[in-house]
């Protein structure tokens, strides 16, 4: 949700059983040897601590899709950035994220990829993902999408070629898995690569997101899984529905997601909705593209309904009438306008209770060993 609240019209202590069930579970060790890091979104970039490169002969590694059930994850700033802090949200919420999401855009913040932070999820079990935007996220996630430097065009062409190369080289040399989030939402209007705006073409996207996808082939990053998310179809009139368009192909995407977001009264635009209500729709459109369905952004207000209600029957109905998702991700944290989003006291417990009910739709991460290239 990184830069969603600008947009002009948008924008779960557990029991004491669950938590000591889950603080039974062994974590692995966090080492804390990292300094400060800066926000998402910032202009200034912190220097990464060192990670060692793994052995030359070490294969590179990729995340299967779960055979049943889902990966839950959790989008929250702090966690790939403070040593321990996935062990502590794990402790508190009764529930380990398998995912672990952050932003980074490409022309401003933390550019570089950031093995530390990526070793650090992977040290506490979790596979990192990274939703991938290239714009300056403005201060304040205020909506800028109009940014002629960074338009799919330009993309497209090469012009960002030595960026994203530095990039792939670094995700490459990383080895273990990676989600890549690339280019989100497009359906809409409030990023530069929404298609429609920033003098975007129709098919500028699908061009880019292979110009992109080839470069990373080149430089050899099979340990990236290619995150393909559209905003929810059921939001608010002006979206664009026809996403198949916008669709790069069965070689250059991984999974298809969908964000989507319970707003309630937050806008004039919003009510209080239901699970099917809220992502039926979008789930078939998805399905028909026959890949593993993520839902990468799902989140409640507290305006208009009773959120912990919300969460406990939204993750029921989930489980019994979805049956090709395979990953969701919380969105834990503020918008830039002040929606609440975060799981915290009832809705914390609330997601605590509906893991242990659901305990065997969650699954750990299934990492697969890639052979020689």
């Amino acid at each position: 949700m990184s830069g969603r609240s600008w947009r002009t019209w948008v924008v779960v202590t557990a029991a004491v059983a669950v938590l000591a069930a889950v603080v039974a579970v062994p974590f692995l060790v966090d080492r804390p040897a990292d300094g400060p890091a800066a926000d998402a979104g910032t202009t200034t970039a912190t220097v990464p601590a060192p990670v060692p490169r793994p052995p030359a002969d070490a294969p590179q590694r990729r995340l299967a899709p779960p055979a049943r059930g889902v990966y839950l994850g959790v989008s929250n700033a702090a966690l790939p950035r403070e040593p321990g802090a996935i062990r502590r949200w794990s402790a508190a919420h009764g529930v380990r994220p398998r995912i672990v999401n952050w932003f980074q855009q490409w022309l401003s913040g933390e550019r570089a990829f950031r093995a530390d932070w990526a070793a650090r999820v992977a040290r506490q079990g979790a596979v990192p993902m990274i939703t991938w935007e290239p714009w300056y996220a403005p201060a304040g996630e205020r909506r800028t999408e109009v940014q002629p430097d960074i338009s799919l065009a330009r993309i497209a062409d090469g012009d960002h070629d030595r960026y994203v190369r530095s990039f792939a080289r670094q995700v490459a040399a990383y080895k273990n898995p990676v989600l890549i989030r690339l280019m989100h939402e497009m359906n809409g209007f409030w990023y530069p690569w929404g298609v429609g705006v920033n003098g975007n073409q129709p098919g500028d996207y699908v061009r880019a997101w292979r110009h992109v996808h080839r470069i990373f082939a080149a430089e050899g990053a099979r340990n990236v899984s290619w995150i393909w998310s559209i905003n929810n179809l059921e939001g608010p009139e002006g979206e664009h529905t026809d996403i198949a368009r916008n669709y790069p192909g069965p070689r250059y995407v991984d999974w298809v997601a969908t964000s989507g977001f319970n707003w309630g009264s937050a806008y004039e635009w919003s009510g209080w909705r239901a699970a099917d209500p809220l992502y039926r729709g979008t789930y078939r459109a998805l399905s028909r593209f026959r890949k593993p369905i993520m839902i990468s952004e799902i989140g409640t207000t507290s305006l208009g309904g009773d959120p912990e209600a919300w969460i406990v029957d939204t993750l029921a109905r989930l489980r019994i009438a979805y049956p090709q998702l395979r990953a969701v991700v919380w969105y834990d944290d503020v918008d830039a306008a002040g929606l609440d989003f975060r799981l915290r006291g009832p809705t914390q417990r609330a997601l605590s209770r509906e893991a242990a009910i659901g305990r065997r739709w969650l699954h750990a991460p299934r990492v697969v060993d890639l052979p020689p290239d």
